[in-house]
């Protein structure tokens, strides 16, 4: 955990297995959102904040804070949590539960990962099989260690002056558009990847599947 980082995990609804626990910082605040509330139930965790319009089940008794949202409302219960996650200063967040199901909820939580990463927020999204970063202008790591696959696409519009280091296939100074997905299923070739761009925005996926 980088320096000055206040760390969030925020669960949404869909199953999140104990093999997860790892990825939770030590401190970390616990939010929910909607029926995640069950999945950090189910880990044990004692919930800071539970936010939902509780559609898709009854509000958790044991969350020291409950907020309540109308049915119809402009933001997802995910996107909200993370919303109040950065209102309140959390710098370092995590989201569980978010992969998988309905497609385009997974959609509108990639969107959300984005948001996150546009305010500043280091963003990370993970089930068992997989990680998702977004990362903006600048020189980033990711350690070989969290999978075998590494791919990178634009977020958000065109990517430029991408680069990757320690990857069986580089790229120097790369345009990414976000309607070609050039930087699919790559590998690692070093303990970790670098990797870079110079302006937009970048979703990069660790995968551990075969």
């Amino acid at each position: 955990m980088r320096q000055g980082a206040k760390p969030a995990v925020i669960f949404a609804s869909m199953p999140v297995s104990g093999e997860l626990r790892r990825l939770i910082p030590p401190g970390a605040a616990i939010i929910t959102a909607d029926a995640g509330w069950k999945n950090a139930a189910a880990l044990g965790l004692e919930i800071d904040l539970a936010v939902g319009d509780f559609d898709s089940s009854t509000p958790p008794t044991t969350a020291k804070e409950l907020i309540c949202l109308p049915a119809e409302k402009d933001d997802t219960d995910t996107h909200y949590a993370t919303r109040l996650a950065v209102e309140r200063g959390y710098n370092d967040i995590l989201l569980l539960g978010a992969m998988g199901g309905r497609p385009d909820h997974a959609h509108g939580n990639l969107q959300t990962l984005l948001w996150l990463a546009m305010q500043g927020v280091k963003a990370t999204m993970a089930d068992e099989e997989n990680i998702i970063r977004c990362f903006g202008p600048g020189q980033h790591t990711v350690p070989a260690t969290d999978g075998k696959w590494l791919s990178v696409f634009a977020a958000g519009g065109t990517t430029r002056g991408v680069y990757l280091r320690g990857v069986k296939y580089r790229l120097d100074n790369a345009t990414l558009p976000p309607e070609q997905p050039i930087g699919v299923s790559n590998e690692f070739a070093a303990d970790e990847a670098g990797i870079a761009c110079s302006a937009g925005w970048l979703y990069v996926y660790v995968c551990k599947g075969e």
